[in-house]
Order: structure tokens, then sequence, then C-alpha cells
């Protein structure tokens, strides 16, 4: 299980996958109210499959982000080079990712892992481009068939 060295670092886990306190509290069935405590110094920690499943999230979380930057590393090879950009999906909401979303899911974390991507190439200096996927039907057939 992985471990969160402090209440700071479960917090930004939670962050970054995409996950709300909301989210979090529904998926413990426990109230928003415990959420904010378990990431408050001095109150109550989260129970051990609360961190369990977190920790769950954010190593999917990662894997998909590795997993697009070594499609991207793939198409560098293919190409001879990086490629000046890259088109990401991003969702306007969860009616609109069940709508065209690959998976059942939840649209926030899956624009989180586009964000994180994005930063990445970006720091490589590849732009990166969000995309909603009714703006281009085709491109978005491209990009959802590389997942």
């Amino acid at each position: 299980m992985r471990m969160f060295e402090s209440k700071a670092d479960f917090r930004a886990a939670r962050e970054r996958c995409g996950i709300s306190q909301q989210m979090l509290a529904s998926k413990a069935s426990v109230k928003v109210l415990s959420v904010k405590r378990w990431e408050k110094p001095g109150e109550a920690e989260a129970p051990a499959d609360v961190r369990a499943w977190l920790g769950h999230m954010l190593d999917l979380h990662i894997q998909a982000v590795e997993s697009a930057l070594d499609a991207v590393d793939e198409m560098t090879k293919t190409q001879g080079h990086a490629p000046s950009h890259v088109d990401l999906l991003y969702y306007r909401s969860q009616e609109h990712y069940d709508r065209y979303g690959r998976d059942k899911g939840d649209y926030a974390i899956v624009n989180a892992r586009s964000r994180e991507i994005a930063a990445i190439l970006e720091a490589q200096g590849i732009e990166a481009r969000f995309k909603y996927p009714e703006d281009d039907e085709t491109g978005f057939q491209r990009l959802a068939n590389t997942r």
C-alpha cells in the first residue's frame, strides 16, 4: 500500500488525481467534513482502506500519464523528431464524458490526467492542445483509440 508521509501528501495525491473532497467522501461513505479533517494537521487520520484506495487511484493516474508519454516517445522515434504539438482530450462535464468518454468514470479524473500530461510535455518543449471530442469527431476517434 502506498504510504502518505503527511496530510499534505494525502491532499496533494487527491488533487493530483482530480478527486474532489466530495468524491472522496462519497467513496468512503462519509461527510465532506470528515475528508477535511483527514487533511487538516492535528485532526483524525484517514482510515487505512481510504488511504489504500487513494494510493491505488494515484498508481492508476501515474500509469495513465506514463502510458501517454510513452506514446509520445514512440511518435518521436517513428517520426525521427518530437511532435510540435500533441492533442489531448478534455471534457466539459460528467454528461459530456458519459457521452464521449471511452470508459465509465469521472471526467475530473480524466481531465487531471490530461493536465499533468500537458505540463510534462510543455516542460519538454512540446505544445499541448486541449480538444473537446465534439470539436473534431475524426480526431477524437484517433485519440480515443490510442489508449
